[in-house]
Order: structure tokens, then C-alpha cells, then sequence
């Protein structure tokens, strides 16, 4: 089973690492899976980050939206590139936690 899970992020600095290990930890030997980060026009650092994390694991595929577009618009984008058999919305404050998945 393939298992792309689209992840909008606005302004999530603080979050953003311990999101991406939770989900790494969580679905690594169950799912082969990809996690799409879509940069929502985030005026912190979140750019630097999501960047960083896609070019350290390559399961992760980062979008940079141009402004804010919203995040429906956001999830949109995200999933006209994922591959995944089943695609997965998932917010990036760590409200919901990976294990839920």
C-alpha cells in the first residue's frame, strides 16, 4: 500500500521537525509512503525547514505556494502531485497525532 499524506503549512516553525519524525517513526516498515509539504505563503521560517527536510529525506516532496492561498487551496495542490493509493489530509500544529494514522 502506497500512502501520501499532504501536510499545508502556515507559519509552523516550531512544529514542523517533530511532525515529520512522528510521521517517519510511525508509518516507516507499515506503508511505503510520501509526505507533501505545501508552504502557504508562511512568513516564519517554515520555508528553510520544509526545504531542508525535503532535501534530507527523499520521501518528502515540498511545495512553495508564491502567497497565502488558503488551506483548501493548499491541500489541492498537494494532491494533484501525490501517488499514493490513499492520500491523507493532515494539519501541522500536531493537534492530530501521527499515531492516529
Amino acid at each position: 500500500m502506497e500512502l501520501s499524506v499532504v501536510i499545508p503549512v502556515y507559519n509552523s516553525e516550531t512544529t514542523l521537525n517533530n511532525l515529520v519524525n512522528e510521521l517517519k517513526k510511525n508509518l516507516k516498515g507499515y506503508v511505503d509512503y510520501e509526505i507533501i509539504l505545501i508552504n502557504d505563503g508562511s512568513r516564519d521560517n517554515s520555508y528553510s525547514i520544509c526545504k531542508m527536510l525535503c532535501d534530507r529525506n527523499p520521501n518528502i516532496i515540498f511545495i512553495d505556494l508564491s502567497k497565502n492561498f488558503g488551506q483548501h487551496n493548499a491541500l489541492m495542490a498537494g494532491y494533484s502531485i501525490s501517488s499514493g493509493e490513499y492520500i491523507l489530509s493532515m494539519d501541522d500544529d500536531l493537534q492530530t497525532s501521527p499515531k492516529e494514522i
